[in-house]
Formats: C-alpha cells, sequence, structure tokens
C-alpha cells in the first residue's frame, strides 16, 4: 500500500494509499494518536479473546450474534455522544445483516420448516432413527 498511488483520494502529502512514515510521524509529534492506537489494540485484543472463549464454550453462532450486537452497541454510543448523525438506511442496513447472518447460520427458516414438519433434510447417507435400515451406532 506503500507504494501504490491514490491521487487526490490518499489524504496524505505524497499521494499513496498508506505512508507509514508519516504515520510514525504523526504518532510521535501527538501522545494522543499514540493513545488512541493503543487503546485499539488493547481493544482488538480484548474482542479476540473473548470472541475465542466464548466460540469455545459455545458456539461460532453465538459468537457472531455477539459481534452483530456489539456493531450495534457501538453505532448507537457514536449516536449518543453525537459523533454521527441519524441515517434512516443504517438500521435498514443492520436488519438487512442480521437477518442474512440468521439466514446464513441456518438459525431462522429451517429450523421453522423442521419443527412444522414441512421438510426432512437428513443428508444422503444418514438414515432416521425410526428406520429398520438405520445403522447400529457401536458402544
Amino acid at each position: 500500500m506503500y507504494w501504490i498511488p491514490a491521487g487526490i483520494f490518499s489524504g496524505n502529502p505524497r499521494g499513496v494509499l498508506e505512508d507509514v512514515p508519516d504515520a510514525f510521524y504523526q504518532m510521535g509529534s501527538n501522545p494522543v494518536l499514540i493513545a488512541a492506537v493503543l487503546g485499539n489494540i488493547i481493544s482488538i485484543a480484548f474482542f479476540n479473546f473473548a470472541g475465542v472463549s466464548v466460540t469455545k464454550e459455545l458456539t461460532a453462532t453465538t459468537r457472531m450474534v455477539l459481534d452483530s450486537v456489539r456493531t450495534l452497541v457501538i453505532w448507537l454510543f457514536s449516536l449518543a455522544v453525537g459523533w454521527q448523525d441519524f441515517q434512516y438506511l443504517q438500521p435498514i442496513g443492520f436488519t438487512i445483516l442480521v437477518i442474512g447472518m440468521f439466514i446464513y447460520n441456518d438459525l431462522v427458516f429451517l429450523p421453522f420448516a423442521r419443527s412444522r414438519g414441512w421438510i426432512n433434510d437428513l443428508s444422503a447417507g444418514s438414515f432416521a432413527k425410526d428406520s429398520p435400515d438405520a445403522a447400529v451406532e457401536p458402544m
């Protein structure tokens, strides 16, 4: 990214996507920026530790749901402190994101259809437990 020219879209003196020496110069000139970077590193480390712990104890699906809730909490906080103005497309997009996540993780439509007996999506190699052809499981 240090060598890719970005023209007017770069926002740095060299006109490239990333300018590492300029980033270090800015951090050296502004202790608040160093505190923000260290805070970001600590929060990401904590988030990853919490995510691994949730996945270990519960499921990856639970981790994805909690990740979506984290996005919602950050958005609501930024609205509350005035960092961002409300735009009506944001909750619509978040709702579409959550619905897509629920569909992808098989949490919405298929469990409802299975509970009603509308579908039976056993894989081709498996048998129903009450089938006479069911394989005997070892003890």
